[in-house]
């Protein structure tokens, strides 16, 4: 019986190959890292245009005290509780469990804000000041790998001529950190 030479591929012809795969896997897998921490940013601006809205709704709207005195209008706070002191990536199941207790918080409540599904960010919210010197600065902060370098993204807010205004795209300090 004659056998056929040609029937297989050649060790060269195998290494070939398996040289290609780790390239375009040494190339694909970093790009698509990269990729999947960007898309958690839009957890991150979805949170930051909620308290943004909810901030200038809450500025612009006429509120009463008990004695129904209102007061000078304001942004809600001095500052909302944040949820926990360990990141939510960093936690057991990996993020931060919605309807956290810590957005009962009267600033939160305010601002109508509140997470009702698991996240990767935490918000934090601060306000200061009265009338046309009142500003707030919303954040949501991330430490999506656990390496101790946060992730933040940043909107401030002030007030121009009555009306708030502010950056219209959030401040990023640490992107896919």
């Amino acid at each position: 019986m004659k056998r056929n030479r040609n029937a297989g591929f050649t060790l060269v012809e195998l290494m070939i190959v398996v040289a290609i795969i780790g390239l375009l896997s040494a190339i694909a897998i970093p790009a698509f890292s990269k990729y999947v921490k960007k898309s958690r940013g839009a957890e991150a601006a979805g949170s930051l245009q909620k308290m943004w809205a909810g901030s200038a709704s809450y500025y612009l709207s006429d509120h009463a005290d008990s004695n129904t005195v209102i007061p000078e209008k304001q942004f809600p706070g001095p500052a909302g509780t944040t949820e926990d002191p360990v990141q939510c990536a960093c936690q057991s199941a990996g993020k931060c469990p919605g309807y956290s207790t810590a957005f009962s918080d009267p600033v939160w409540t305010s601002l109508g804000f509140s997470l009702a599904d698991p996240h990767l960010f935490m918000p934090a919210y601060a306000s200061s000041g009265t009338a046309d010197t009142a500003v707030f600065t919303a954040q949501v902060i991330g430490d999506l790998d656990c390496d101790g370098v946060l992730q933040t993204f940043q909107r401030i807010g002030a007030v121009v001529s009555g009306d708030p205004t502010g950056a219209s795209a959030a401040a990023i300090i640490n992107e896919g950190e």
